[in-house]
């Protein structure tokens, strides 16, 4: 996924949920982050980390510690998932069907 700068991002009525190997993307984010607290009848919420840790909970095995990619979760209430695919697009990212 970081070699190849790709991710996975799941979208919900009350939730983004992403896991992207380029840390280029804040612009992404922030744009979504922006449409999400304009439509949300709750509080937004962002968690972002540059950091991901992989803990197989394999005793004796150490967690493997990933750098350079971008893990978010946004929250809140009332998404509209056709509205976060156009913001989507503009930053080139492709849907999976």
């Amino acid at each position: 996924m970081k070699g190849q700068s790709k991710g996975i991002i799941y979208i919900g009525s009350s939730f983004i949920l992403g896991l992207i190997g380029d840390t280029t993307q804040n612009d992404l984010i922030n744009e979504m982050e922006a449409y999400c607290k304009s439509v949300s009848k709750k509080g937004v919420k962002v968690n972002k980390k540059n950091e991901v840790k992989f803990d197989f909970k394999i005793k004796g095995q150490k967690p493997v510690v990933t750098k350079d990619v971008c893990q978010f979760n946004i929250t809140g209430s009332d998404f509209n998932s056709e509205q976060i695919a156009e913001i989507m697009k503009k930053f080139n990212v492709q849907e999976m069907d």
